[in-house]
């Protein structure tokens, strides 16, 4: 068993404190970034296999857990059934639509 957008939307509170985000927030972002995910995507010489993250908001809620907590990649990967390098290239790939989006906000210590 993986952790999923499916999942986890159904406990709402569970939900904000995970990703810090009310799911009426993440699904106005989900809007906002799937048109350009969309156009990443069509824009694939050759498409590979599918990923283990089917869903935009599977795959939005893996990088927003990440932002929220900072785990390891190793460690997302278990929550989210991917090996390491995926979570890598999955983050690689979902930070330039986001940031073209919203304005993440790093905080140094």
């Amino acid at each position: 068993m993986h952790l999923t957008y499916a999942r986890i939307s159904k406990h709402p509170y569970n939900f904000i404190r995970i990703t810090g985000l009310r799911l009426e927030t993440f699904e106005q972002l989900v809007l906002k970034v799937r048109p350009l995910f969309e156009e990443l995507e069509s824009s694939k010489l050759r498409h590979g296999r599918m990923s283990h993250l089917p869903t935009l908001e599977d795959k939005l809620l893996c990088v927003l857990m990440y932002y929220r907590t900072y785990i390891s990649h190793v460690f997302l990967g278990y929550l989210f059934n991917l090996h390491n390098p995926n979570i890598c290239r999955l983050l690689r790939k979902m930070e330039p639509l986001l940031a073209k989006k919203i304005s993440i906000k790093k905080i140094v210590a």
